[in-house]
């Protein structure tokens, strides 16, 4: 394969489109990375507009080539993976046209987008894939437990390969190698249904009032700059209506809760968080006792680092390898995959 000027990994979320550009440098590449919020449900049609800033945020030029990973084909803008990996692939085409695409496969290898419109199922959901691919590489016996704005993908590798039950989510729900839990956008409703108020146990109401972003900005844990998605009272991203919003979810206001009763509601949804996490960590190692460390990354990376050392396991923060990178791993390892097959000087 010919040498390009530089390669730019992408991996295209439903509210969150990433990108990471590998340029030579010494023995390895150099990674830029940025990011933009996109909701496909929303308006599918701002995919290719956010595609085109994050390649500018990136300085990307007209002979990088492109490697692809992609989540967004399970929005609800889309009836089936098969219409959203291709609406994903025509976005990419319009936004960087003439440009050379390599699509990841759960497989473990690269496809034209052609190829990659005629098997959605292999391409579709395949970034925890390349991560855990790359990771399998430096540190060969481990779990990966990569928790970013709404899921976490828990992948076991033993003896340098990449073990994982499942391949489509459904699959990977049913092992427990995916937790539909994330450090932003999941409703606090769908964490516990119940929190202690005032010494005893309330139920939360199921009127997505708060979603867990407001829980970790609350608590300390998540900048405000890192809230990326809308509030879900439109007011701003703040640790003042983030307690607003957590006080909604009883039925209060912040008239009628005081900070404590903020600090409780907002532990013990950290908490069950944490537990759900730790519970599916627990499954994968019934299935591979041998693993002793963790390889943490993504948004949510402090939720990992809590989980893995409750359940003994020594951490190890990605971000040693892909520095600012490891918060959107899965865009910055397909793009040293795709990197470590191209031919450099």
């Amino acid at each position: 394969m010919a040498r390009p000027s530089a390669v730019v990994g992408w991996d295209i979320g439903g509210v969150n489109t990433k990108g990471v550009r590998l340029t030579p440098a010494g023995l390895g590449p150099t990674l830029r990375s940025a990011s933009r919020p996109c909701e496909v449900q929303r308006q599918p049609e701002a995919l290719t507009s956010a595609l085109g800033e994050v390649a500018r945020d990136l300085c990307a030029t007209p002979t990088d080539v492109h490697a692809v990973t992609m989540t967004a084909e399970l929005s609800q803008a889309f009836r089936t993976k098969r219409e959203g990996v291709g609406f994903v692939l025509d976005a990419l085409a319009a936004a960087l046209p003439g440009a050379a695409f390599h699509v990841y496969t759960v497989a473990g290898r690269f496809v034209r987008p052609e190829e990659a419109r005629m098997q959605p199922l292999a391409v579709g959901a395949a970034n925890w894939a390349a991560t855990a691919s790359l990771v399998a590489r430096s540190y060969p016996t481990c779990v990966l437990i990569d928790i970013g704005t709404t899921t976490a993908d828990l992948i076991p590798i033993v003896d340098g390969k990449v073990v994982a039950e499942g391949s489509t989510d459904p699959d990977r729900l049913l092992s427990g190698e995916l937790v539909y839990t994330g450090a932003l956008r999941t409703p606090v409703e769908a964490v516990a249904p119940r929190v202690p108020l005032w010494g005893q146990s309330a139920a939360i109401s199921a009127d997505g009032f708060a979603v867990m972003g407001d829980v970790h900005l609350w608590r300390g844990h998540l900048r405000a700059e890192d809230y990326t998605c809308p509030t879900p009272d439109s007011r701003p991203v703040t640790r003042e209506f983030s307690g607003e919003r957590l006080a909604r979810t009883v039925c209060a206001d912040c008239e009628m809760l005081n900070s404590s009763d903020l600090d409780i509601i907002a532990a013990a949804l950290a908490e069950a968080q944490l537990r759900t996490v730790v519970e599916s960590l627990g499954r994968i190692r019934q299935r591979w006792p041998g693993i002793s460390a963790a390889v943490v990354a993504g948004l949510g990376d402090f939720i990992a680092v809590e989980a893995a050392c409750r359940a003994g396991l020594s951490v190890v923060p990605l971000a040693e390898r892909l520095g600012a990178a490891a918060r959107v791993a899965p865009a910055a390892a397909v793009g040293w995959l795709l990197w470590e097959s191209m031919e450099w000087e």
